[in-house]
């Protein structure tokens, strides 16, 4: 185990960065759905509780992708560790 941590090359190392470009695609998306949930076009056909589905399956992605970095970061930062 290494003696000294290097702050700056865990924050540049630790976290994969194409999961986070998905985490925060996976936001931009959800909070357009969320955002046309008030268009009164879409109220009018029935189609609130799909897009409300749809807002609910977007978070638990955007749960789930967060889970996955937080396994990835701590495995990187075992590994700049050693």
């Amino acid at each position: 185990m290494k003696a000294e941590i290097n702050i700056e090359e865990v924050k540049a190392n630790a976290v994969h960065s194409e999961l986070l470009k998905a985490m925060c695609l996976i936001n931009q998306a959800r909070n357009i759905v969320s955002g046309a949930m008030d268009e009164k076009e879409l109220r009018d056909v029935g189609q609130w509780d799909c897009l409300d589905e749809t807002v609910t399956k977007l978070n638990e992605c955007t749960c789930d992708i967060g889970y996955i970095i937080g396994v990835t970061v701590i495995g990187r930062v075992e590994l700049m560790m050693r």
